[in-house]
């Protein structure tokens, strides 16, 4: 069975801080793992294994603690929050931490699926304290979304689509594949200019696209509005049949900063339409080539009515 943060929460809700000990959940899995409280607030996930664990650091939002059992010379690993305020961005880690390592063909493997995936939810929580992004990058990140769902589609694989995500990973573009590379832009309906964060963004020697995408926040009862959460599952059901291509997708959508929070599911969005424009050696664009060596960095609008020359279909 799929552990779900509703049925974690519910479970430490279950128990008795008080009393002590753990409960353990989820016996179908390579490793054997337990909830519990240290304190009345300090939840805690640990895990059980025969196979021995190296040292890990913790951080900031979390104590990891490993040692050996004197009564079965067994080893535990504990994961224990720090932070009051990211409760509910715990339950969703422990989760995606036990789903992520399920797979393991033994312990040994899913211990080190386990510490990976703790050593990226640690590096998340270190920048993002709520766990939530901004207005600014949830509409980026739809955008780019919504690209790949339609990529997966007419890719010859749902890996190679994935794979050609880049911009999870702080390329400079947000798409790359053999027939090109892709530039995602989300702005409102009304906007009439976008924005070019830098002189790498549109620089690269082969022709790509720069994809206009207008994406309004929408009432929630509109016809045809998704919210960031529905496009996430969207995909996933998409890849539900890839093993790999989910995991990597997963993988960047943590990089990205995304978690599977209530929040990405309550907002909803209408995306009214999507310009694609063709970047050659003839476009507008601002490059580290053709500007003075004096100006090491630049952030530029640009005017998309004056881009038609450039709009493909």
């Amino acid at each position: 069975m799929r552990i779900t943060p509703e049925i974690l929460e519910k479970q430490w809700g279950s128990i008795k801080y008080t009393d002590g000990g753990f409960l353990q959940i989820d016996t179908q899995h390579p490793l054997e793992w337990h909830i519990g409280y240290q304190s009345i607030r300090q939840r805690t996930l640990l895990l059980v294994s025969d196979t021995e664990i190296g040292a890990i650091d913790s951080s900031k939002s979390m104590r990891v603690t490993r040692r050996r059992r004197e009564l079965d010379n067994r080893w535990t690993l504990s994961f224990e929050l720090l932070r009051d305020e990211q409760q509910g961005v715990f339950a969703t880690l422990c989760c995606d931490v036990i789903e992520h390592s399920r797979s393991a063909g033994d312990e040994k493997e899913a211990l080190k699926l386990v510490i990976t995936r703790y050593k990226q939810w640690s590096k998340l929580l270190e920048t993002r304290r709520s766990g939530l992004m901004d207005e600014h990058s949830r509409k980026g990140l739809l955008g780019e979304l919504l690209f790949l769902d339609k990529r997966i589609q007419t890719s010859d694989t749902a890996l190679e689509a994935v794979q050609g995500w880049s911009g999870a990973e702080n390329a400079d573009q947000d798409f790359m594949y053999s027939d090109g590379w892709y530039e995602i832009k989300s702005i409102v309906a009304s906007a009439p200019t976008v924005s070019i964060s830098s002189l790498e963004q549109l620089d690269c020697a082969d022709t790509g696209e720069l994809i206009v995408m207008r994406i309004d926040k929408s009432a929630p009862e509109r016809a045809g509005a998704v919210s960031l959460y529905e496009v996430v599952q969207r995909i996933k059901d998409a890849l539900s049949t890839d093993a790999q291509a989910l995991d990597l997708f997963q993988t960047k959508l943590i990089a990205y900063g995304y978690l599977d929070l209530q929040e990405y599911s309550e907002q909803k969005y209408m995306h009214s339409s999507t310009q694609h424009y063709r970047v050659d050696d003839s476009f507008p664009r601002l490059t580290k080539n053709n500007t003075p060596p004096q100006i090491v960095e630049a952030h530029y609008e640009m005017d998309i009515a004056s881009l038609v020359d450039w709009l493909k279909g």
